[in-house]
């Protein structure tokens, strides 16, 4: 089920109303434990089966290395690979037997492989990496292992953050899930707000620039200036669609109770490479950053060894994206960035790098990211490079301007929604014109959400990770 289905506001409106109708901790466990899996079942019930093996795997392994501490080391491995397993198996292994069939092909030795066409399950890039944090941390010693198996299963299956993210740390959703929820009608109108206002990142800004973006990359040989005006809509595109799904799954666990953790933080306003991934998917890339990149070494040591664990990091964290080399590429040049800024950066005096400047030069090696990123044929991204962007024919400088409109058509309503939250809201905030801005705002976008709704079903972006 998705957030986008007419069946979620009768699916929530019945959780909401049963839930808060109880009031035992218990049994709004047990509740939440069903509905999350009529969410996440609702298409194909078989899913269900991975993601409860993948909670079960780690959820064994805590209580092994709570059981016997001197082998902690062995269910660690265990449980880490169980999961790994899984995810290489449903997200790679059609991508390994493409590759091994390329390679043979091209020493010329016979072979029968071929792609099984596996079907990826939504959201498993999110739950085995939070189920995974939780064995890991468990061996650290940063949190003890739960023996209630309840309230684990639902610190990993909450439906709202369930298909893709915020990737929660276990710590945070298991206190939650073990301490009583009581109904608090301010935070069911924040959650509301926010619900809304991410259903209006997604349809109203998102669902309008993607049908332009997607037909300029499906072109055979769209020109250079086509292409890096669908890749700017694009930008604003992935913004929209991820975080108005984030703003959705924290609006909606907020009314039941629940916080989940800032997963943007205006990332189109980074200065800087490292500043940028401390605003964009941050709990992705906090996770990569605390259990990945710390346990290879992180900057500890020599220049070469920090730069390789960089660069592994990066890679790693582009594949997880897809089973694709175009995101081995992004991955690879956000590592480049990184490096590179880390080793410039210091050399240049204060005055030469004003703030505005830096932000601009990072939006702009953003978008090229995010050329690598959408595009997957590795070949037309070397022509889109390399090509001079102002060869155009005059349809081609025509269908250029078209896009760029509607890329700032999109943009307007995320530029004016940063004013509001940075200028605007603290102002009104205790005051008597609360309310009626917060009316007004609910009424605007629940029309504009009638007016744009699709006919076709939308999916986000990163359902497909």
């Amino acid at each position: 089920m998705s957030f986008l289905q007419s069946e979620f506001l009768v699916f929530f409106g019945i959780v909401f109303c049963l839930y808060w109708a109880v009031h035992v901790r218990v049994a709004q466990n047990l509740l939440l434990v069903l509905a999350s899996a009529v969410f996440y079942g609702w298409i194909h019930p078989s899913w269900l089966i991975l993601m409860y093996v993948a909670a079960g795997l780690d959820y064994l392994g805590g209580l092994a290395m709570g059981r016997w501490p001197e082998r902690k080391g062995v269910a660690l491995f265990l449980s880490l690979s169980g999961n790994l397993g899984l995810l290489g198996y449903y997200k790679y292994y059609d991508f390994f037997l493409v590759n091994a069939a390329s390679a043979l092909t091209a020493l010329g030795v016979p072979h029968t492989l071929a792609p099984l066409g596996i079907v990826l399950p939504a959201g498993i890039s999110f739950y085995t990496f939070q189920s995974m944090a939780y064995s890991i941390d468990v061996y650290r010693g940063t949190i003890q292992p739960r023996k209630n198996f309840l309230d684990y299963v639902l610190a990993v299956s909450l439906f709202c953050h369930l298909v893709a993210g915020p990737v929660q740390r276990a710590g945070n959703l298991l206190v939650q899930a073990e301490t009583p929820r009581v109904f608090d009608l301010e935070r069911v109108r924040s959650g509301l707000t926010l619900t809304l206002w991410g259903a209006f990142k997604k349809i109203v800004c998102a669902g309008t620039v993607s049908p332009f973006v997607d037909k300029v990359f499906a072109l055979e040989n769209p020109s250079s200036a086509m292409v890096w005006a669908a890749t700017l809509g694009f930008t604003v595109q992935i913004l929209a669609d991820f975080s108005g799904y984030t703003d959705m799954a924290r609006g909606t666990a907020r009314m039941l109770g629940w916080e989940l953790m800032e997963n943007f933080r205006h990332p189109y306003l980074a200065s800087s490479p490292s500043d940028f991934w401390r605003r964009w998917h941050i709990s992705f890339s906090t996770w990569i950053r605390d259990y990945l990149y710390i346990s290879l070494g992180g900057s500890r040591g020599r220049f070469w060894r920090a730069t390789a664990v960089t660069f592994v990091t990066m890679m790693l964290s582009g594949l997880w994206h897809g089973a694709h080399w175009n995101f081995v590429l992004w991955g690879t040049y956000h590592a480049a960035l990184l490096v590179g800024h880390r080793v410039v950066a210091p050399r240049i005096p204060a005055v030469l790098k004003p703030r505005l400047a830096s932000i601009a030069l990072m939006f702009v090696c953003t978008v090229v990211g995010w050329l690598l990123f959408r595009e997957t044929d590795l070949s037309r991204i070397a022509r889109f490079l390399t090509t001079n962007p102002l060869r155009n024919t005059q349809a081609e400088w025509i269908a250029t301007v078209m896009m760029l409109s509607v890329t700032a058509m999109a943009a307007a309503p995320l530029v004016a929604g940063l004013f509001f939250e940075k200028y605007l809201l603290s102002k009104i905030s205790g005051t008597v014109w609360r309310h009626p801005v917060q009316t007004i705002g609910w009424t605007a976008m629940a029309v504009c959400l009638f007016v744009f709704q699709p006919m076709d079903a939308m999916e986000f972006i990163y359902f497909r990770f």
